[in-house]
């Protein structure tokens, strides 16, 4: 999908659905993230990465050079820090196939990239992964990454994920989102309308968890496997149910106030 002369969108399978995602192709020389499947015959220069999960960097050896946020880059050279942050074994291999990049560079919130013309600002948007990035090209195309907007809400299953990073991210987008011509999500369909107030509904979604599980536990109940996060369990089973007890545990440690929203 192109959305200006030098910027194309490319859809992973079914619009970005795990374990492929949405990449963001800038003329020929840069590629925004590298899960959809399609990209890997193609050879750029740079990729840069919105983050360290598997279904992002999935084709990072077709570039020459990776750039992710300082924050992420041990967990994109290790496969011992990619696993210890997932907290669970052998987990993304039963999924996706991936090899590192042998280069890997870091940026930090503001720095300021430019491929054949082509402005991209990095804007750090933490909560999904401590590194977690989002894009901003031109002033007018915004990379969401995982800040995809999808009915299921935000994930936060990971060690190095933080809640209330979560919101403080959305909510840093929200007061950007009204010169924004086109938002690409990692998963799902560009949007180029109502960003504001989808991303005011996704950020609900975290809210409504949020006050369903602290009622559970006041009365005693364990929320997991209530479906508040997943309505059931995928397999395997076990997986899932682990990236909830962790979600339900950042619920329990952090610091939100529903009446703030």
């Amino acid at each position: 999908m192109k959305l200006c002369e030098k910027i194309r969108v490319i859809y992973g399978k079914e619009f970005g659905k795990y374990p492929q995602c949405n990449c963001v192709l800038i003329g020929k020389s840069c590629l925004i993230d590298s899960g959809a499947e399609t990209v890997k015959e193609m050879k750029v220069e740079t990729i840069l990465n919105s983050h360290w999960h598997e279904d992002h960097i999935a084709m990072n050896k077709i570039a020459d050079i990776v750039y992710i946020h300082e924050l992420d880059r041990d967990a994109v050279v290790s496969y011992e820090e990619f696993e210890r942050r997932y907290g669970i074994g052998e987990f993304a291999r039963l999924f996706v196939n991936f090899e590192f990049c042998d280069t890997v560079e870091t940026f930090d919130d503001g720095d300021v990239f430019k491929f054949e013309g082509v402005e991209v600002e990095v804007i750090h948007t933490p909560g999904h992964s401590a590194g977690h990035c989002c894009f901003l090209l031109d002033g007018k195309i915004l990379y969401l990454g995982d800040v995809d907007l999808t009915p299921f809400g935000p994930w936060y299953g990971c060690l190095d994920c933080d809640v209330s990073d979560f919101v403080k991210s959305i909510e840093k987008l929200e007061k950007m989102a009204d010169d924004v011509y086109y938002a690409v999500p990692a998963h799902g369909k560009v949007v180029s309308e109502g960003l504001v107030e989808k991303l005011k509904n996704y950020k609900r979604i975290i809210i409504d968890r949020d006050t369903k599980i602290k009622e559970l536990v006041a009365r005693g109940e364990n929320p997991v496997g209530k479906g508040i996060i997943y309505r059931r369990f995928p397999e395997p089973k076990e997986i899932y149910e682990h990236f909830e007890k962790i979600m339900v545990e950042k619920h329990l440690t952090a610091s939100l106030n529903s009446k703030n929203f």
